[in-house]
């Protein structure tokens, strides 16, 4: 992986890593407005753009924005947002998932219910571990002291608590006003945030991309235009930010050893 001074050139031309040996279930957690679709619109096109195939499902009924995003036989949606119809939807991700042999990034919207529901009936991290697949949680926050309590109590709760998990400190999802610096202060001396890290969870601090409207704007994703598809030839400077944004996460989650972890 390119230090951040070499991160200009070539994440699109960078090998890709072999195919994981099992699929990955990829599940956002936090709360709304902190980024979560947007941290894991950036793994379906990560596992498209190394030749993965990969379930989409989008179990926010309220944005739409991972099925708005990729509007394609990989999305599937649950028919309602009642309590029985997305328990009944995520059954149907795990039994596609194991049909297909693909893994699956799933956005329950503020249905973390569900998890606890599946808790109780049958927990997902036991689920997992017979059917050959490989559970990811991605606990997505802002600098706000709700984001990590939030988080917090879904990780004490233990319904869903897999080894492998990773808590995004968004500073995308940092709100009007505020600036970037010292933003996740508190958050990072906080006694919950030191209690999931000992408890084996990885901190990431994902950057704001200042171009990302842009990036949506053309529709191809983060790593088309980091080759600089979809984008006009006046946006190089552009490029040049996606292609280094993308290989600093990269090398953050190579530092804590998650490569493997994700779809």
């Amino acid at each position: 992986m390119a230090e951040d001074g070499d991160q200009e050139t070539g994440v699109m031309e960078r090998p890709a890593p072999a195919t994981p040996r099992v699929p990955v279930l990829a599940v956002g957690v936090g709360r709304g407005g902190s980024g979560k679709s947007f941290v894991l619109e950036e793994l379906v096109w990560r596992a498209r753009n190394q030749g993965r195939q990969v379930i989409v499902a989008d179990g926010d009924m309220r944005s739409s924005t991972l099925a708005n995003t990729f509007s394609d036989a990989s999305v599937t949606r649950p028919a309602s947002d009642t309590l029985a119809d997305k328990k009944e939807w995520l059954t149907g991700v795990f039994n596609r998932m194991l049909l297909e042999g693909v893994s699956a990034v799933v956005d329950l919207g503020g249905g973390e219910q569900v998890l606890q529901e599946y808790g109780f009936d049958l927990n997902i991290v036991d689920l997992c571990a017979d059917a050959g697949i490989e559970p990811l949680a991605l606990y997505c926050l802002g600098p706000d002291d709700e984001d990590l309590q939030h988080a917090l109590s879904i990780w004490e709760g233990g319904y869903f608590r897999p080894q492998r998990s990773l808590l995004i400190l968004n500073e995308g999802a940092i709100r009007t006003g505020r600036t970037v610096a010292g933003a996740f202060e508190k958050t990072l001396k906080s006694a919950g945030l030191k209690k999931m890290v000992d408890g084996g969870v990885k901190p990431i601090l994902l950057p704001r991309l200042a171009c990302n409207d842009l990036v949506r704007a053309s529709g191809k994703g983060l790593y088309a235009a980091a080759a600089g598809q979809g984008l006009d030839l006046s946006h190089q400077v552009q490029r040049i930010m996606v292609n280094r944004w993308l290989a600093s996460l990269e090398h953050k989650r190579a530092e804590q050893g998650a490569l493997e972890w994700l779809p």
